[in-house]
């Protein structure tokens, strides 16, 4: 049996022409799967403008209401509850398992999220090509700030992921409820910029940052829930311009996303500024006034963060990190300032009894020279 997940996801990852090899392959074993996964590849070669996306949405044949899949079956989970319709692209169900051990009382209950493709936003190929691309890109991921996923599967004709199900509060949720002080708001956000690390490492560029796929539990512990746009990214490779789906938030994707440009890590940077900015001051405007951030060393690693120009950005999430870590750890920030006066100023605070012992040794080194010139 052939494996069309398995097929897309390995021939995603090739060149136009490694591709059509392998398909002309495939032809000869199964014509039908060959056809199919050749207009799911064909996807991310089409422009789509915004006039033919709204056509296609109108035109959506079949639509099933939400509550039509609580109590559906998938993967021997029970869908339970709608959690989320936020997505753009899918609901997220709330489901459970029922698992029976012999040696206790009571059954286990095992908990799973279910992500139902969503058949009014996109026509049936691009919804095929946009979905294996998200459970692709999550089967191949392995870190503890990104969700995990059990597989891929169909519940009545939908399209749909299982993945671990993440008790806790959305980003904003979160900020509203706690009292979090202006370090532990960075903690939080450093998690973020771990997980966004290592797509960048792995040259994957996530697209849709933003507090609402961000889920952080009762022990503070931060999960990115949502690569629903995730898409790989070459820095070497020409821009281009076109795009699986022109698709942004308006608060939080960069301004490259929104005019529907090439976007890279540079994008998802923007989108962490946006992020930070709205941790330190619970401002989530388009319009963001740096001067209400009274720190002026994180002030100005923002304004690096959030500049307009995707070059005069920080290039991925490892440069933003970088910059961070010497903030929390109270090494100079270029960004702000270069002046020796700074630089000698962070080294004081940072390291005080050493300074404290070379200010010693040369107030002796020169009082022995004054001593020495009187004699």
């Amino acid at each position: 049996m052939i494996d069309i997940v398995t097929l897309y996801t390995e021939l995603s990852s090739l060149s136009p022409a490694e591709q059509q090899l392998q398909l002309s392959k495939l032809k000869n074993i199964d014509s039908a799967k060959a056809d199919e996964l050749e207009r799911m590849l064909q996807v991310d070669d089409i422009p789509l403008s915004s006039s033919e996306l709204i056509s296609q949405q109108l035109t959506s044949s079949t639509r099933t209401s939400w509550q039509s899949f609580i109590a559906q079956e998938v993967m021997g989970f029970s869908i339970k509850r709608l959690l989320s319709d936020a997505g753009g692209m899918g609901l997220v169900f709330h489901a459970e398992q029922t698992i029976s051990n012999p040696s206790k009382t009571e059954n286990e209950i095992h908990k799973a999220a279910v992500k139902i493709l969503r058949r009014d936003k996109l026509n049936s190929h691009q919804q095929t090509a946009m979905f294996f691309s998200e459970a692709s890109s999550l089967m191949a991921l392995d870190h503890p700030n990104i969700c995990s996923i059990y597989g891929v599967s169909e519940v009545l004709d939908h399209a749909c992921i299982v993945m671990d199900y993440i008790d806790g509060e959305s980003l904003d949720l979160w900020l509203s409820n706690s009292e979090c002080n202006q370090k532990q708001k960075i903690d939080v956000f450093m998690q973020l910029l771990e997980a966004v690390c290592y797509l960048h490492h792995r040259d994957i560029y996530h697209g849709d940052l933003k507090p609402q796929n961000i889920i952080i539990n009762n022990q503070g512990h931060l999960v990115l829930i949502d690569l629903g746009l995730a898409k790989k990214f070459k820095t070497s490779a020409k821009a281009d311009n076109r795009e699986t789906i022109k698709a942004f938030s308006k608060n939080w994707s960069a301004p490259e996303q929104i005019a529907g440009e090439h976007c890279e890590a540079m994008s998802d940077v923007y989108s962490l500024g946006a992020i930070l900015f709205y941790l330190l001051t619970s401002n989530q405007l388009e319009q963001r006034d740096l001067k209400k951030i009274s720190n002026k060393e994180l002030q100005a690693v923002l304004s690096k963060a959030l500049y307009v120009e995707p070059e005069n950005r920080y290039q991925d999430a490892l440069q933003f990190r970088r910059v961070l870590q010497q903030y929390q750890t109270g090494f100079p920030i270029d960004e702000y300032s270069m002046a020796p006066v700074y630089q000698f100023k962070k080294l004081i605070f940072r390291k005080p009894f050493t300074s404290l012992a070379c200010l010693l040794a040369l107030y002796s080194v020169i009082s022995s020279v004054l001593l020495f010139v009187k004699l």
